[in-house]
């Protein structure tokens, strides 16, 4: 877009002032080409803080719930609307091809002497007009369907409020796949580092080995399993460097941003947990907050509001209403007319169905409170597996803190004796990357520690 819209006409405008002198011109697209290429290679900075915002903000599956809970709180104002009346028209137009006649034949109504018969001739009398218009403007109120009214509204609420517990374990899923995959960047990126010196020093210790050889003091095959030993790293490494660009474009689409974005991480800080939580309490948390639990038990609300309307269909339907009528054609009839009353509909029988519907909805009532019950049990399980995982990964960054002291006193040896000259210099590139291997697996047990705590706050609703 840059080069498209700045530096192609910034040419276009150097060509024709120059008369097509390529020095200037040659320099300004080259220059512009440089700075367009050093913009793009800019990564951009990101910590984890902001990589959980981004994802809780722009990430399509949030956005796609967020939309859910918009959709569901306009239902819940539908459903409200039914408590107040309805103001409804009825309006029919239509053209009558035969209409009715009156006749009177004559003297119908009596013959007087010195007058004659009246009517003194047959007369046909037309009755309305040929266009005939029917205009009914009705209002009305609700009475008994209340119960029935108020039943649906509980219904939409437990959906909308289903469907915001549904926004909230969107944000928790996402936030905590984000931690981990970025955690798992760092850490992968550190063991490649942890290879890269397992390389260098195996190489040092190839070209060693060659020069033994040619002393005759070492064999080749020693040569030989060296270069197998590099040709493994090597690989190793590959595949280390495909899972870091496989969990970078993870990591940008589930922050929101274009796949090819080229992110820098920062390291997080504060990753070492307080202390160890008490599974009592996590348990009480997450029966409190969990967003599972609670989008079961307004699935039980909702279940036992329909069971309400079920059983709300028994009652008759009354209502009350005014009425205004306009009608144009017909004859004897005043044009505005009005009409206020009471109208009900009873269903008195029915074969079985309102029966059979009551029936049916007590049995979703029963599948909910079993869900509810399920998943209670469920996430007391897995809160009680997040809290033992926790501990545990506490346990392994205490020994991988143990074991990069042991490593860092052996590079410390390993080093004093290659200034010596008591030890090789590839005993020194491997001890230190013995140290930097250490180094990733205290990474990977803070950062296996830090996906666990993010796992029980996941499940105890805080993210």
């Amino acid at each position: 877009m840059f080069f498209t819209l700045v530096v192609i006409p910034v040419l276009y405008v150097l060509i024709h002032q120059h008369r097509f002198r390529p020095g200037p011109v040659a320099a300004v697209a080259l220059m512009a080409i440089a700075c367009g290429a050093v913009a793009h290679a800019q990564p951009r900075k990101l910590t984890l803080d902001e990589a959980v915002s981004l994802a809780t903000q722009q990430n399509s599956v949030i956005k796609i719930a967020g939309d859910r809970v918009k959709e569901m709180d306009a239902r819940v104002h539908g459903s409200r609307a039914s408590y107040f009346p309805a103001l409804t028209n009825d309006s029919t137009s239509v053209h009558i091809a035969d209409r009715q006649h009156v006749d009177i034949p004559q003297g119908a109504l009596g013959v007087y002497p010195q007058i004659g018969p009246i009517p003194g001739a047959g007369v046909s009398l037309v009755q309305g007009k040929p266009n005939f218009l029917l205009s009914t403007t009705t209002l009305t109120q609700p009475i008994t369907q209340y119960f029935k009214i108020r039943a649906g509204v509980d219904v939409s609420r437990a959906d909308a409020a289903g469907a915001r517990a549904d926004f909230r374990r969107a944000e928790n899923e996402v936030a905590f796949k984000v931690k981990e995959v970025y955690y798992g960047i760092l850490a992968t990126e550190r063991r490649c580092d942890a290879v890269d010196a397992q390389i260098r020093a195996a190489e040092l210790r190839i070209t060693e080995t060659r020069n033994a050889v040619e002393t005759g003091v070492a064999l080749e095959v020693k040569a030989a399993e060296v270069r197998a030993q590099i040709a493994q790293a090597k690989h190793v490494r590959g595949q280390l460097q495909d899972a870091v660009a496989d969990m970078r474009e993870e990591l940008a689409d589930l922050c929101g941003l274009p796949v090819e974005t080229e992110l820098e991480l920062a390291q997080p800080d504060g990753s070492a947990s307080n202390s160890s939580p008490d599974t009592e309490a996590a348990v009480a948390a997450a029966f409190a907050h969990n967003p599972e639990i609670e989008a079961a038990g307004h699935q039980l609300e909702k279940a036992r509001a329909a069971l309400r309307a079920a059983r709300a269909e028994y009652i008759p339907e009354v209502g009350a209403f005014a009425q205004h009528i306009y009608q144009d054609g017909a004859p004897f009839l005043t044009a505005n007319n009005g009409a206020f009353g009471l109208h009900m509909t009873w269903t008195v029988f029915e074969f079985g169905r309102r029966r059979g519907q009551v029936s049916e909805r007590s049995e979703e009532v029963a599948q909910a409170e079993e869900n509810l019950a399920h998943l209670r049990n469920q996430v007391r399980i897995d809160v009680e597996k997040a809290v033992r995982k926790l501990n545990r990964a506490e346990t392994g960054v205490d020994s991988a803190r143990e074991l990069v002291a042991a490593t860092t006193e052996a590079r410390r040896v390993t080093s004093d004796q290659a200034e010596a000259g008591t030890a090789n210099r590839s005993v020194f590139l491997e001890s230190e990357a013995s140290m930097l291997s250490a180094q990733a697996d205290l990474l990977r047990a803070e950062y296996d520690r830090s996906v666990a705590a993010a796992d029980l706050a996941r499940l105890s609703g805080t993210r």
